[in-house]
């Protein structure tokens, strides 16, 4: 075993705090309101964060089969295509939380496979304007 009973009971009792909001946050939080209504109740939140993950892996991989050394101009389509790719993926990432507690299914294990999507995307994000 590799945590203590108390560590144990400690991350039984852990509870997420987000952040503050930014300026953005408070712009587009209405909007992801409306947004997360229209998603069914059946819907699992891992599963919305799920989608945004492989919406952001396409976008990235779109580029490969064109140019593999990634030194020529792509079609405007490309481009296009990423910029909603990754306004899908944050507004993906910004319900998922929203769909848990609409659901009432929010846990410890949703948060982490939520941060471990966003640190993969956060890697894609930076390659694909690359």
């Amino acid at each position: 075993m590799y945590l203590s009973q108390e560590a144990l009971s400690n991350l039984k009792k852990y509870k997420y705090q987000s952040g503050e909001y930014s300026f953005m946050d408070n712009v587009l939080t209405p909007f992801w309101n409306k947004i997360v209504n229209y998603l069914p109740l059946w819907l699992a939140p891992n599963l919305v964060t799920f989608i945004g993950l492989l919406i952001t892996i396409i976008s990235c991989l779109l580029y490969l089969p064109s140019d593999l050394t990634l030194t020529e101009s792509f079609h405007p389509f490309y481009y296009l295509f990423s910029a909603l790719s990754l306004f899908i993926y944050q507004t993906l990432d910004a319900i998922d939380g929203k769909q848990a507690r609409r659901t009432m299914s929010s846990s410890p294990l949703g948060q982490l496979f939520d941060h471990g999507c966003d640190a993969i995307c956060c890697v894609l994000n930076v390659y694909t304007p690359c």
